[in-house]
């Protein structure tokens, strides 16, 4: 049976798109790429069957101007990345586009949209110099390695008062003899910097510019401020901080690791009414001073001093005449490239209340958000002035409910500070310039008694919409998807990070393993692609290498020197293989083909690197050794000669991690790295080879598949024994190995077998690192065992996914087991996305959304039927729309409810024993309800009736 819910509804356009960005004010491109959907109402079967796109040049005062380019009628169902030929916008230049859809049904939809052309694309556009406030020098300071002798000798001892900064407020003051009918605030910093305007913030970003390779490149914000001018004096003024350019960052918590001075550069367009346009460029005569900000630094926090507030600073009646408050600032010329932001800020993205406030027995007032988090507190307060108070955060308690840090490393203290002005009517303060990973807050010194609403946790992030929902009829499977989003959500801030308390590094590892679950949780397109360019840039010194963290911070280059094995670690598989897998999952998640093109010479110089270090390493086993012609030439073909840090945190390898973590985490690496290497090698030879095709190097393509035939060969040769057994024997060597091809046709009935057997070893658990545990239970399932995939996602006893709900997780532990069942907590992150990479494997088995062709223009709708679920309900909003299952098991069948976006299509694939309505299984655009009957008699599971 066939049944259409849907109540009457015309179709429609929707969500419009440039670049994958809504109206976006300065793209870096000048020839972009539109995008579009139809939502189609209750029309059943609706396709597009053309379109057509309008450009015009969008003239001060939002009046259309002449027309820049028009398509015509295009037959064509083309509605994601489409390309207007000959369209090439002028720099700076506003745009608006119209856009005509015609579609199967005879229906005429139209829309439109803006866009505008950053500057600094292909010119040297950029005319306003650095200007440098009056301040003191960043102290250099944090441990110079990983050895504990360097970290001693780098332990900051002083006082933070005598070792941080405040950060510097600027004014620039200019006249106009006209408002404005279009203005452009273009502005940047070697620092972060908050702007405003005449008194108020201009927009609504946080922590701008970001994180990226500042010293070799930095990203201008855009923003329109035509509202905001007045005819006579203006001022501007602008917030300057350390941020990630001077301040405490990565694991070594190193300050001044691209500068030790704070710049802020900006240009300010204006168009008047008669039509002239003219710069507004700071020179000399803008002013600084300190403000109530004793200092702010992303790790250590933000003290603030509310009676040393300057009302009006940024306003036109202000005084600033006292030039021992307020000095002149010099200028530098710009060096450095800057190029148009890319994506989607940093911004407030959520506000979550206390839940609770309450004293412990050790005397602590602790405050309770209920969510691990990345952001800062908002807080109200009254009290006498001068009065401090102190919030500390962390992620979890101990087991008897007090405040724990749960840390490593110098430089993360996470600690705030206000000082109250004493007004009577109370105060509210945010910090500015910080921000923590935590879930729980000490307060000391609160006057009065603190009530749950008093404190809201500000939540931040890269401000990236959310495409993808789970629910099921096991609760825990939910709280498990909800975990990885707000991983997800905390780490994505400015780039993919690691964890938001400890490193907030961007370990190309971590993004490697996760990019399919980024991909289908929130729409990365435009934030990854510019992380992308960011590992291109850092790549271009290393030979081909991939760094392991990008932006790579300078300071890191002292590791070279530390001696350690982790040190030595300086091309790593899985982790440089970030730039062959990220751009392909961004492909076929968005099915545009620039991520291909813009990523495909680093693609070739990564294989390049592996190809040549492979001929001039041998694994140090066999240095020395004599071997065969025939062996050397495998070993030559092969890249195991390096250490690498292999299947990172299997779990049996961390047998003495409580005693000696640092020697723990290297024993993985030292089993599996001569493994792990080649078979990631082949990897990225594969998705050279695909991506080669598609973008018509067939040449390339060709070379790249034989290569990744030979090391395939030389590496079951090497290590596959003639029954199929591999050592060591642990699961990721045999996961990775299936999962990769690595494994004869032949052998891949005894290597799954063995893995079997490994999996029941460990009492039907997991012991799968960073690499292997994205492919764990894909291998199982396709390779006959998919009762055991489901065991293995089921167990809630350590190491599991559900151990850490059952024990009241809300987001992805580092570690299987970084709080112990006594209640324990160990030195570890709370908040690490890369295990939530299982959430791609729940969209895909369970809930039965499988992306077939890019962009999900093809798809498969595949529930688990046979499994323990009785009912699950997913959604993927696609690139052509909402792409949705929603299934319900019954005594006799089950009720699958599937709709699918106008441009896709969907294929029906049930496992045996089900049978669809007849030609029931190639679903077009609609909302479609079947009826499934079950061929095999009634299931005697527990469902309703």
């Amino acid at each position: 049976m066939l049944v259409n819910t849907q109540s009457p509804t015309p179709p429609r356009l929707d969500k419009l798109r440039v670049d994958h960005l809504k109206d976006p004010l300065a793209l870096p491109v000048r020839s972009p790429r539109f995008s579009w959907q139809i939502a189609p109402g209750t029309n059943r079967d609706t396709t597009q069957r053309s379109y057509r796109i309008r450009i015009h040049r969008r003239e001060p005062g939002d009046a259309a101007g002449p027309l820049a380019a028009d398509t015509g009628e295009v037959a064509s169902p083309d509605s994601v990345t489409v390309r207007v030929p000959g369209f090439v916008g002028q720099e700076g230049a506003d745009y608006t586009w119209t856009l005509e859809v015609w579609t199967s049904d005879a229906a005429r939809l139209t829309s439109g949209g803006t866009f505008g052309i950053g500057i600094g694309i292909e010119s040297t556009s950029w005319q306003a110099p650095w200007v440098e406030p009056e301040q003191d020098t960043v102290i250099a300071e944090g441990p110079l390695g990983l050895s504990p002798q360097a970290a001693e000798a780098g332990k900051p001892v002083l006082p933070l008062r005598d070792r941080l900064h405040p950060p510097r407020f600027l004014r620039h003051g200019f006249w106009l003899e006209k408002r404005p009918i279009r203005a452009r605030l273009r502005i940047t910093s070697q620092g972060v910097h908050q702007p405003f305007l005449n008194g108020s913030p201009v927009g609504d970003e946080v922590l701008a510019p970001g994180y990226e390779s500042y010293h070799r490149s930095i990203s201008v914000m855009t923003h329109d401020v035509t509202r905001m001018l007045a005819k006579g004096p203006n001022v501007l003024g602008v917030i300057l901080g350390d941020g990630w350019y001077a301040g405490r960052i990565s694991f070594l918590g190193r300050s001044a690791q691209y500068g030790d001075r704070l710049r802020a550069t900006w240009q300010l367009e204006l168009t008047d009414p008669d039509g002239r346009t003219h710069l507004i460029l700071p020179d000399e005569g803008v002013l600084s001073s300190r403000g109530p900000i004793d200092w702010s630094d992303l790790f250590i926090g933000e003290r603030y001093d509310a009676n040393a507030e300057i009302p009006g600073w940024d306003t036109t009646d202000f005084d600033d005449t006292d030039r021992t408050l307020w000095k002149p600032s010099r200028t530098v010329p710009v060096t450095v490239p800057l190029t148009p932001f890319v994506g989607e800020p940093i911004r407030r993205v959520a506000e979550l209340p206390a839940r609770h406030v309450t004293s412990n027995s050790v005397g602590e007032t602790i405050v309770d958000f209920g969510q691990v988090l990345a952001g800062r507190v908002r807080m109200r307060v009254r009290g006498e002035a001068g009065t401090t108070v102190r919030l500390e955060h962390t992620e979890t308690l101990d087991s008897a409910g007090s405040f724990v840090n749960n840390i490593h490393g110098v430089n993360k203290d996470q600690v705030d500070e206000y000082v109250l002005a004493g007004r009577p009517d109370g105060e509210t303060w945010e910090p500015l310039f910080t921000f923590h990973g935590f879930r729980y807050v000490r307060l000391s010194g609160y006057p009065g008694t603190p009530r749950p609403e008093d404190f809201t946790a500000v939540v931040i992030s890269s401000d990236l919409e959310p495409t993808a929902a789970f629910t099921s009829s096991d609760h825990r499977l939910d709280r498990l998807f909800a975990n990885t989003v707000w991983s997800q959500r905390a780490n994505f801030l400015a780039v993919p990070t690691d964890c938001p308390q400890r490193e907030r590094a961007g370990w190309t590892g971590d993004l490697q393993i996760f990019a399919p679950t980024a991909a289908t949780l929130m729409d990365v397109a435009s934030f990854l692609g510019r992380w992308l360019g960011n590992v291109r840039t850092d790549q271009r010194d290393h030979g081909g290498i991939v760094p392991n963290i990008v932006p790579e911070p300078p300071a890191l280059a002292v590791l070279e020197d530390d001696g350690s094995e982790f040190a030595q670690i300086t091309a790593a598989a899985g982790w440089g293989d970030v730039i062959t897998v990220a751009p392909w999952e961004l492909y076929r998640h968005y099915g545009d083909i620039r991520f291909l093109a813009e990523n495909f010479q680093a693609m070739r110089d990564w294989v390049n690197f592996q190809t040549r270090d492979a001929a001039a390493l041998q694994p140090e086993r066999l240095r020395g050794v004599h071997l065969s012609g025939e062996q050397a030439a495998r070993h030559e073909l092969l890249w195991n000669g390096r250490l690498h840090f292999g299947d990172w945190l299997a779990p049996s390898t961390l047998a003495g991690y409580l005693e000696n973590p640092a020697d723990a985490v290297m024993i993985a690496p030292r089993l599996t790295s001569e493994l792990v290497g080649p078979m990631f090698q082949a990897r990225s030879l594969d998705l050279l080879a695909s991506t080669a095709d598609i973008l018509g190097e067939h040449a390339i393509a060709h070379r790249s598949r034989d290569q990744a035939a030979a090391v395939r060969d030389a590496f079951a040769s090497e290590y596959i024994s003639p029954d199929g057994r591999i050592s060591p024997a642990l699961q990721g060597v045999y996961v990775l190995a299936l999962a990769f091809d690595m494994v004869p046709a032949s052998l891949v009935p005894a290597a799954t077998d063995r893995l079997v057997e490994l999996v029941h070893a460990a009492d039907d658990h997991l012991d799968t690192g960073f690499l292997s545990v994205p492919y764990l239970l894909d291998v199982l399932w396709e390779n006959g065992h998919p009762e055991l995939a489901r065991t293995l996602l089921l167990q809630d006893t350590p190491p599991s996914w559900l151990y850490e709900v059952k024990m009241g997780a809300t987001t992805i532990w580092e570690t299987w087991r970084a709080i112990h069942e006594d209640g324990s907590v160990e030195m570890a992150s709370m908040n690490h996305y890369a295990f939530g990479c299982v959430v791609d494997w729940m969209m895909r088995r369970l809930a039965g959304i499988q992306l077939i062709e890019p962009g999900y223009r093809a798809a498969a709708i595949a529930p688990d039927l046979d499994g323990f679920l009785d009912r699950c309900e997913a959604h993927v909003d696609t690139p052509y729309g909402r792409l949705a299952t929603h299934w319900e098991r019954h005594r006799h069948g089950a009720v699958l409810t599937i709709t699918v976006p106008v441009g896709g299509r969907a294929r029906v694939v049930l496992p045996p024993g089900w049978a669809l309505p007849s030609g029931r299984d190639d679903l077009a655009s609609g909302t479609h309800v079947l009826e499934i009957a079950r061929s095999h008699g009634p299931d005697t599971r527990s469902v309703p009736a």
